[in-house]
């Protein structure tokens, strides 16, 4: 066993001190490992950053009701006379005057000019009750002031303010036919909040001429374990007709869904990149293997095992995989690891949030990028193996 293991360390140290002489191959293989790397780790960190971003938005306490069989706010419809049946209902916090926390909402796309370039994006402008920011504990303004109700006045994401135009405070702009002033700036933590624009919901509502429609409710709960038995009081009362969960749960499922989008364009992708760069890495190890063929067979003569000469190549093989697979990572995180990023939630409007790397996403990267040099490293290190001895002395196939 010792001996076998001192002919691999031997060959593989006569492998890499001739790099030199096939660097331009070898680099070759270092950068296409480096991409694939790289552009499996981009999808991975948009698709991570997006659900955090979403996850960080959900509270335990807070529950988010829809009408029956909406999936998203878009498509809700809820009436007035729903939220009376809720009513004394028991399970919901209550302010100082024992008011329960409700807050009737609706969301309204709007487009907004980027501040880089001339290009549009659709926001969320959301109308919010009198316990709108009550039932939101991780929204702080953090400049200027809250809106006051029944003006046609917004608070904006910290996000929109660094993204978009006319979001400073003191800004007047046009939504619509209606205008509006920016009175604040929020934050959240990083969340999906900071993605939207909030209002008096009796404003949005009138200058948006859509009187008394709400999609959503957002209630606070006395505690997370009261919201079993709301759902059971709202399932029993068709009057009610509405879908109560958690907030995390409802974040959870758009989550999932759209992060599983963005995997499904960037597995196959980052794949097909790994295919082109194992048949890259099979180039450069055969190119490696007839450079060195005339010190492989030599070795051979001597005494080495076929198997030190199928070890010392496919060792090398990895070696340059892994200086890919480090180089890719490095690049990540200088360049994409919290690069600010945004996509078309379901409701169709934008949602900003950051790339996110994190050690298990890198560890599929580096599996990825090991299995390249692990394949397109075997086949040359097996020809290795069945270079003819002749050459030792000809110095010729």
């Amino acid at each position: 066993m010792t001996t076998i293991i001192n002919q691999i360390l031997a060959l593989t140290a006569s492998n890499l001190k001739s790099l030199h002489r096939r660097k331009w191959m070898s680099l070759s293989l270092v950068f296409s490992v480096a991409m694939v790397v790289t552009v499996l780790l981009g999808f991975l960190a948009m698709s991570n950053g997006f659900r955090l971003s979403l996850m960080q938005a959900g509270s335990p306490d807070i529950a988010i009701g829809l009408g029956k069989g909406a999936a998203t706010e878009l498509g809700s419809r809820i009436d007035i006379s729903q939220l009376h049946y809720l009513d004394g209902a028991g399970g919901f916090a209550t302010n100082a005057k024992g008011v329960a926390l409700i807050s009737p909402e609706m969301v309204v796309p709007v487009d907004i000019q980027q501040k880089s370039g001339v290009s549009s994006a659709t926001l969320s402008l959301r109308g919010i009750g009198p316990f709108g920011l009550d039932v939101r504990p991780n929204v702080r303004i953090v400049s200027g002031r809250t809106f006051t109700p029944g003006t046609s006045e917004i608070v904006v994401g910290r996000r929109l303010s660094l993204d978009y135009k006319g979001l400073d405070i003191g800004e007047k702009l046009t939504l619509g036919t209606s205008k509006w002033t920016v009175v604040g700036i929020f934050d959240a933590g990083g969340s999906a909040f900071e993605s939207e624009m909030l209002g008096d919901l009796g404003v949005v509502q009138t200058l948006f001429d859509r009187p008394n429609q709400i999609q959503s409710i957002r209630v606070k709960l006395a505690s997370p374990q009261a919201l079993p038995a709301l759902q059971s009081m709202a399932a029993g009362m068709p009057q009610i007709a509405l879908t109560l969960r958690s907030e995390q749960d409802y974040f959870a499922a758009l989550a999932e869904r759209t992060s599983k989008l963005i995997l499904l364009l960037g597995w196959p992708l980052a794949v097909i990149m790994a295919v082109g760069a194992a048949v890259g890495a099979m180039t450069t190890m055969s190119s490696s293997v007839s450079d060195r063929s005339t010190e492989i067979a030599t070795a051979r003569a001597i005494g080495f095992s076929r198997r030190a000469a199928f070890a010392s190549t496919w060792i090398e093989a990895m070696i340059l995989t892994a200086l890919g697979c480090l180089s890719g990572i490095a690049i990540s995180y200088l360049v994409l690891n919290g690069w600010s990023a945004s996509t078309i939630s379901l409701d169709r409007t934008q949602i900003g949030f950051q790339l996110i790397l994190s050690p298990p996403l890198i560890g599929k990267a580096a599996v990825l990028a090991l299995a390249i040099g692990a394949i397109g490293g075997a086949v040359p290190a097996i020809a290795a193996t069945r270079i003819p001895l002749r050459l030792a002395m000809s110095g010729r196939t």
